[in-house]
């Protein structure tokens, strides 16, 4: 009996898919006309035949079990039957084992990483909504828990200035907006923002912003924490394309 698919699946993904030898990923991408090229190969670390290097002192039924057997490359596999004395039973044992120690703790170290990824439950925004008010850029700053922005190149030193004054007012309100629980303490921060899209408008700079609905992911695969990321363009309004909903310019809609 040959080695079954289940055997084989366990074997590559203990190995993640790599050379215990060293360590390449054994398999190519694939090209325009042609699939993925795999130059795998699952190796018996006691000797299928009895003619085979390593051979003998392995119960039948345990020859195909992919507890011997290794993930290595072409190149590797060649070497290794090729060397029985160095690479003897006990050194591939060894080796193997320390691969796939090595593949868990990079899998457990990935998987605890934190890191934001989108939230399925949302539509993610294609475009940024052009915001000429303070009130709907202030209820998206309410909404958010974290801000990225971004500022044209090339601009005159008090344009500049204006705008990231802008922005670091923005970062302060994210930081302050759960404690803002009055309507004059909402209003007033809604009208700090309106006097700086007035400001930058009539410079003639338009803002635009959406909120991303993300989720900060790490530590396990239950830890998932809702984690709204809102950003935030300023962007001169003869460069700026405005569009409906869908994306379509209003240029085109004639």
């Amino acid at each position: 009996m040959g080695i079954s698919e289940k055997t084989r699946k366990i074997l590559w993904v203990q190995a993640g898919g790599l050379c215990a030898v060293c360590k390449a990923q054994v398999i190519t991408s694939g090209t325009a006309s042609d699939d993925p090229s795999v130059f795998g190969e699952e190796a018996h670390i006691v000797a299928r035949s009895e003619g085979g290097p390593r051979a003998g002192g392995l119960a039948e039924n345990l020859i195909n079990h992919h507890t011997n057997l290794i993930l290595l490359c072409s190149n590797d596999h060649k070497r290794v039957d090729d060397q029985p004395n160095h690479f003897t039973v006990e050194r591939l044992r060894l080796i193997k084992s320390e691969h796939e120690a090595w593949v868990r703790s990079v899998m457990d170290a990935d998987a605890s990483r934190l890191r934001l990824v989108p939230d399925p439950l949302f539509p993610q925004p294609k475009m940024l909504k052009l915001i000429t008010r303070g009130n709907p850029l202030w209820n998206m700053v309410k909404e958010s828990v974290t801000f990225e922005y971004a500022i044209p190149d090339h601009l005159n030193d008090d344009v500049e200035d204006l705008i990231i004054e802008f922005m670091d007012l923005l970062r302060d309100f994210l930081d302050i907006a759960g404690d803002l629980v009055s309507v004059r303490e909402n209003r007033d921060a809604e009208k700090a923002l309106q006097q700086y899209i007035s400001r930058l408008a009539e410079r003639e700079f338009l803002v635009g912003a959406y909120v991303r609905h993300m989720l900060l992911k790490g530590g396990s695969a239950d830890s998932l924490t809702p984690w709204p990321m809102l950003r935030v363009e300023v962007q001169p309004a003869t460069l700026a394309e405005v569009a409906d909903e869908n994306g379509t310019p209003y240029s085109d809609q004639g």
